[in-house]
């Protein structure tokens, strides 16, 4: 595991001129990297779209009006390509549940990595995130309505497969 933003100041942000940037890495890092290894299953994967996107918004500091909303975007759209990569790859592969995690938040795992990346997305980002439609429709470019579709039927495989 790499260092999270309580150990020293991150490598690279502290060269980067605005405390705001690194306030902003200090109150998002991990809320963000939940987000991501939700969405992909894998915490190393997460940390890499985490940090990709920080370094984005780092070059781009002047120029983002809501950095926030710059992350989460940036960490949606860079997991949305992990799993494009994945596809082409035609290898799937997640990684393992921690062994002392209880039965049932591993099967919910797996049942969750086995929805359609859209219908994953709108839950982990309403669930794990704390996010509204609004918000979500946004980050996802879709319809408020469209989100609450996705997260109907996402919710509605779940209580069938977990049952």
């Amino acid at each position: 595991m790499s260092p999270g933003p309580t150990s020293s100041q991150p490598s690279g942000l502290d060269d980067a001129g605005p405390d705001d940037l690194v306030d902003l890495y200090r109150e998002r890092y991990e809320p963000l990297v939940q987000v991501a290894a939700m969405m992909l299953g894998s915490r190393a994967e997460a940390e890499e779209v985490v940090h990709e996107a920080f370094t984005a918004v780092q070059r781009r500091w002047g120029a983002v009006a809501h950095p926030a909303a710059y992350l989460r975007r940036s960490v949606v759209n860079g997991a949305t390509s992990v799993l494009r990569r994945r596809q082409t790859a035609a290898t799937y592969r997640v990684d393992p549940p921690a062994p002392e995690a209880p039965s049932q938040l591993v099967e919910f795992r797996d049942v969750l990595l086995r929805l359609p990346y859209r219908q994953r997305a709108v839950l982990v980002l309403r669930y794990v995130d704390d996010r509204d439609d609004e918000e979500i429709g946004e980050i996802l470019g879709c319809r408020r309505a469209t989100v609450r579709s996705l997260a109907a039927r996402g919710l509605a495989t779940i209580r069938k497969e977990l049952m």
